[in-house]
C-alpha cells in the first residue's frame, strides 16, 4: 500500500510548499466546515485568522451540540480554480448557534495533491473490534484511500491485531472491512493509526470505490 502514509512529520502546509494558510485563506473568506459526528458540510465564514488558527462562524442553523475543543474537523476552501481540504481540529467553543469556534489547522492539501496520492481527508465515525473479542473501539477517520484509513483513537491498538472495522458513510450506508495496523504515532492523549485494508466483501468494495468517486467529484 506504497500511496498510504499517516502524513507523519511533515508539519503545516509543507505539501503546499508555504509557511502559513494566511495566504491561502483570508477573514471573509467562505469555507464549508463538517464535524465527524455530521453527515452533512457546513456553510461558515473564515472572521480571523492567527498563525496556525481560523476563527470561523457557520452561516447556516446548528441544531447539534456536537462540537467539543480537540473534535477533529475537515474544512474545505475554494477560491477561483483551487480546492484547498483543510485537516484540523477545534481549539475554542464561543457559541453553538450560531455556531462559533476556532479551528487549529493541522495540514493543508490542494486538490491536485489528494488525486495523486490518491487520498482524501473525511471526518467520519468508526467502530472497531480486535477479532476475537466483544469490545468496540470508537475513532474518527481522518482521511481513506482505496487502500485504507488514518485513524485517531484512545485504545491501543497492535500490529499483530486482526481488525474488523465498520464506518458510517453517511445516515444510511457504512463501509465494513478487516484490516490490519501498519503504522502507529502517538498524539498527545490519544493515538494515530494507519489501517490497511486486508479483507473486504465485493459489495463493500464497491461501496468503497462508490464513496471514493463521490470525494473525487465533489471536490472538483
Amino acid at each position: 500500500m506504497t500511496k498510504y502514509n499517516l502524513d507523519g512529520g511533515t508539519g503545516l502546509f509543507n505539501v503546499l510548499g508555504i509557511r502559513s494558510h494566511t495566504k491561502v485563506i483570508k477573514p471573509g473568506s467562505g469555507v464549508d466546515i463538517k464535524h465527524f459526528k455530521m453527515f452533512e458540510y457546513i456553510n461558515a465564514e473564515v472572521l480571523a485568522k492567527k498563525d496556525d488558527t481560523i476563527k470561523v462562524e457557520a452561516k447556516d442553523i446548528v441544531k447539534e451540540t456536537l462540537f467539543f475543543p480537540g473534535d477533529h474537523v475537515v474544512v474545505n476552501y475554494s477560491n477561483t480554480n483551487e480546492l484547498y481540504v483543510m485537516d484540523g481540529s477545534i481549539n475554542y467553543v464561543y457559541n453553538i448557534n450560531p455556531l462559533l469556534v476556532d479551528v487549529k489547522i493541522n495540514k493543508v492539501e490542494k486538490l491536485n495533491d489528494l488525486r495523486k496520492h490518491e487520498r482524501f481527508y473525511v471526518s467520519l465515525m468508526a467502530n472497531i473490534r480486535v477479532y476475537g473479542t466483544s469490545k468496540l473501539v470508537f475513532a474518527v477517520v481522518k482521511n481513506m484511500s482505496s487502500g485504507g484509513i488514518k485513524i485517531n483513537c484512545n485504545d491501543q491498538l497492535t500490529t499483530e491485531d486482526v481488525l474488523e472495522v465498520e464506518i458510517l458513510l453517511d445516515r444510511t450506508n457504512k463501509l465494513v472491512f478487516s484490516g490490519a495496523v501498519v503504522r502507529k504515532n502517538k498524539v498527545r492523549d490519544y493515538f494515530e493509526y494507519g489501517i490497511e485494508i486486508r479483507g473486504i466483501s465485493e459489495n463493500n468494495l464497491k461501496c468503497l470505490y462508490h464513496y471514493l468517486k463521490w470525494l473525487d467529484s465533489d471536490y472538483r
